[in-house]
């Protein structure tokens, strides 16, 4: 079972100001609210987040910038390319100066209405660095006071926007599980877009397959060429190895000895090979198809050491949560991250785990 962290910035960053975190267990795709715990950053009580895999952080509308357009598409991706032109002229030091996301509410019969909110980038980065310095980097910035004005039924948004009102404790708490589940927006694009400090993956599953063809290669080298010599054959084959040389690795223009170039490229892959050491692919992907979660389509799964990637496409936010939590199953600190949209409709995700000591 994880946990998560929603951290809510009620009255605006000042730095040292306390503020809230809601903490939740999460199991099953779900969040069960356990409880509210204050501090104030830097400083961060000892022990107290150990165990949480992830947190969130809510900025109130005091803290944020909005802007009403009226625009002839509401797909995500269009909505992105456009919308930095349609605030350049809207907004001090132009769209370079900022992060945004946006929400598409009303549909007429030609427009949709899209609420624009950004932040400026100098601001984002002082919350962040205030955040790190206290061990916490939230993988989404969002803002449950926003949920609760853009879930009103009146459509009076703009007036809202501009005087918010209060939200009780329990109703803070009941928009930040949502938010876990499903976030309003997400800031932490961009130049700010969550990463995990991890080694660059390198290998794929494809690197076992080659490893695999090299090592029945050179066991089997020498027999092969007595043979080939007995029959007078040796260029054939030689055509054959060059064949499957240049096949397995494409890049490799100057080859004088097919033979020699294998056994090298055999030695490079056993130096670098120590990153799949001990770990058995064919496991990891039985495990991961014992594992599938409606919605879901997993396109890539890279190995490195004990760090697992996997790469894929879902639904909805709740998919991939649903994801994260099979994969916890049998892997350990599994971490979504570089979520975002694709053309269709689907989200785009990357899941980073670790092999499970066995």
């Amino acid at each position: 079972m994880g946990r998560a962290g929603v951290i809510d910035v009620r009255d605006g960053w000042k730095g040292n100001e306390a503020l809230t975190i809601y903490l939740f267990g999460s199991r099953g795709g779900k969040y069960e609210f356990e409880k509210t715990v204050d501090f104030t950053p830097p400083a961060s009580p000892a022990n107290l987040f150990e165990d949480i895999t992830e947190f969130y952080l809510s900025l109130p509308v005091s803290s944020l910038n909005f802007r009403m357009l009226s625009l002839p598409f509401s797909d995500s991706q269009k909505l992105k390319s456009i919308i930095p032109f349609e605030l350049d002229g809207l907004i001090l030091g132009g769209s370079e100066s900022i992060v945004f996301d946006s929400v598409v509410m009303d549909q007429s019969a030609d427009t949709h209405d899209v609420v624009v909110t950004y932040i400026e980038r100098r601001s984002l980065r002082e919350i962040l660095a205030g955040l790190s310095l206290a061990g916490m980097d939230p993988q989404v910035v969002t803002s449950i006071e926003l949920q609760a004005i853009l879930g009103k039924a009146d459509g009076d948004i703009a007036s809202h926007l501009m005087s918010p009102g209060s939200l009780s404790p329990d109703e803070r708490i009941d928009a930040a599980g949502k938010e876990l589940i499903s976030p309003t927006i997400n800031l932490r694009t961009g130049p700010f877009a969550f990463t995990r400090d991890s080694e660059k993956m390198k290998k794929s599953l494809r690197v076992t397959e080659i490893l695999a063809v090299l090592l029945a290669l050179v066991i089997n080298a020498d027999l092969a060429f007595k043979i080939i010599a007995e029959r007078k054959e040796v260029s054939g084959v030689k055509k054959e190895m060059r064949s499957l040389y240049t096949g397995l690795f494409p890049n490799d223009k100057k080859i004088t000895d097919e033979l020699y170039q294998l056994k090298s490229k055999m030695k490079e892959l056993r130096e670098r090979g120590e990153t799949i050491a001990g770990v058995s692919p064919l496991q990891l992907m039985t495990d991961l198809a014992q594992r599938t979660v409606p919605g879901v389509k997993f396109d890539e799964m890279n190995l490195d050491r004990e760090v697992v990637t996997v790469k894929g496409e879902a639904v909805s936010m709740e998919s991939v949560d649903r994801v994260k939590t099979k994969l916890s199953e049998f892997l350990n600190d599994v971490t979504a991250s570089d979520i975002k949209s694709s053309v269709e409709g689907k989200i785009l995700f990357t899941v980073v785990a670790k092999v499970r000591p066995s």
